[in-house]
């Protein structure tokens, strides 16, 4: 308005011709127009200008926020594909083990039957159990007998075998163990029966278990 009353003084005064003091005739063209507009309430040009700097302020508003959205989401997706695409971890062979049962004596020997329902993850052949990872071996051997027994371990050739100590006057057995076994070691049990022959000796019940406790280490397969 200031601009429009000093450019078209004669106008607002609602004077045909121009003042002494106005701007040249020709802007006389000018200033009508922009009195009609202000009369008929249209917005002078610079009004335009800020009103139609909002609609942009807002877009670009909107914009940063489709940025801001879409940086969230490449950010997850990245996350993802670190989470699934790490490397994969090594799996190392289960722990070596073998639980069995006593069955009878024969040739001064203690012979095993493996559960049918249970998973071995060691062998047993002619109820000798072969070492094939080197370590450390929890051994457990438990039983009882209706005749005096001694039970000897036995698990390298150039080691003594090692004698279990029994209980009830040698008729029960309850033994543990932690030995350092190799690959190539074969663990087996033997039997002295002072009062019988060992295929007559009568087993009330025994269980052999062995353990692999420190696996990572060097196997044989």
């Amino acid at each position: 308005m200031m601009l429009m009353a000093w450019l078209c003084p004669c106008l607002l005064c609602g004077e045909d011709q121009p003042s002494p003091g106005s701007p040249l005739p020709h802007l006389q063209l000018l200033c009508t127009q922009a009195v009609k507009m202000e009369r008929e309430g249209v917005q002078p040009l610079e009004e335009n200008l800020e009103n139609g700097s909002r609609p942009r302020f807002k877009w670009k508003k909107l914009s940063m926020v489709v940025s801001g959205i879409q940086g969230v989401g490449l950010l997850l997706c990245l996350v993802y594909i670190c989470l699934h695409l790490h490397p994969a971890q090594v799996k190392h062979p289960p722990i070596q083990s073998l639980r069995a049962q006593v069955t009878r004596c024969e040739n001064g020997r203690l012979f095993f039957s493996l559960p049918r329902n249970e998973y071995q993850t060691m062998e047993m052949k002619n109820s000798s159990i072969t070492i094939t990872c080197d370590g450390l071996y929890l051994i457990h051997m438990k039983g009882s007998f209706f005749q005096e027994v001694k039970i000897n371990l036995h698990f390298r050739k150039s080691r003594s075998p090692i004698s279990m100590p029994m209980l009830n006057n040698g008729q029960r057995v309850d033994f543990t163990m932690v030995a350092s076994l190799a690959y190539k070691d074969i663990v087996y049990l033997t039997v002295n029966t002072p009062d019988a022959s060992c295929e007559h000796l009568q087993i009330n019940d025994g269980e052999l278990i062995v353990v692999h406790l420190t696996p990572g280490g060097f196997c044989a397969h």
